[in-house]
């Protein structure tokens, strides 16, 4: 799985093997290794929670990086897990 990491943050889009066909694109956030949320692409929390100063820096580089992110979520989908 594709992890970026900036700050403290750890970014990663998960592959389909995790049964996400057909969802809307989301990305998965952890904090110092744990798993504390779940954002779409357009930088809305889809579960979980992040502090407010945490939340805009994850969001802005959600957002600012959504294309990038967009390519990955499709290319997963069609493969073959």
């Amino acid at each position: 799985m594709p992890r970026n990491s900036f700050e403290k943050f750890i970014i990663e889009i998960r592959t389909n093997e995790h049964n996400h066909k057909r969802q809307r694109a989301h990305l998965h956030i952890y904090i110092h290794g744990e798993e504390v949320a779940s954002m779409f692409l357009d930088g809305e929390l889809r579960d979980g929670y992040l502090k407010s100063k945490d939340y805009k820096k994850v969001a802005e580089y959600v957002r600012q990086n959504a294309d990038r992110y967009q390519m990955m979520w499709d290319e997963f989908q069609d493969s073959a897990y």
